[in-house]
């Protein structure tokens, strides 16, 4: 049920879908041109693996290999018509593991619940799971699309909901841009 490669290289303006298999990379993986689509499935890259990126991302589920020691991983994922990626930068690492993330265009199916108004919100979620992995905390920033904002939206006032274990928390809020919301100092994951 998986497949894994040395190096891949997508190169195809219509992009590619993954086919019933989980699939691994070893070495680097380029974005040239064109996305992959997971479905329920995964791409991952592996301890060893890596990415480049000119064109192109995942929609659907990427997993990515986080070694011990204090790393800075970025999700290259979107939907099929916006690159929405994510960069994790963890204080320290101290059991590896994986951490597979991806993004759905639309608000929370929970969000009426949510701390956040979803009336002049993002409409986009980001899901992370780990598997394996200690760490003490983490930073992330989310970034979206001018597309992606409700009307009358303020981004300079941006705060960011965490679902977890059926319950809503705002975590510490970092740097914010027009494109972008950062949040700090956080010990666990779900979806934002």
């Amino acid at each position: 049920n998986s497949t894994t490669f040395h190096s891949l290289n997508i190169d195809n303006a219509g992009g590619v879908v993954l086919s019933g298999v989980n699939t691994t990379v070893n070495g680097t993986l380029t974005f040239t041109s064109g996305n992959v689509t997971t479905g329920p499935r995964f791409i991952a890259t592996s301890a060893t693996g890596s990415v480049t990126r000119t064109s192109g991302h995942v929609v659907g589920n990427f997993q990515k290999f986080v070694a011990t020691g204090a790393p800075t991983l970025t999700y290259e994922i979107g939907d099929s018509g916006a690159y929405t990626p994510v960069t994790v930068v963890f204080g320290s690492v101290s059991g590896a593991g994986t951490l597979t993330g991806s993004t759905t265009p639309s608000d929370h199916p929970n969000a009426g619940a949510s701390p956040v108004d979803r009336l002049r919100s993002v409409n986009r979620y980001w899901t992370f799971t780990t598997s394996g992995l200690s760490f003490t905390n983490y930073n992330a920033t989310f970034n979206f699309v001018a597309g992606d904002l409700d009307a009358g939206a303020n981004t300079s006032a941006f705060i960011v909901g965490k679902f977890s274990a059926a319950a809503w928390t705002v975590p510490p809020v970092g740097t914010r841009t027009a494109t972008s919301t950062q949040i700090t100092g956080v010990t666990t994951f779900g979806d934002f």
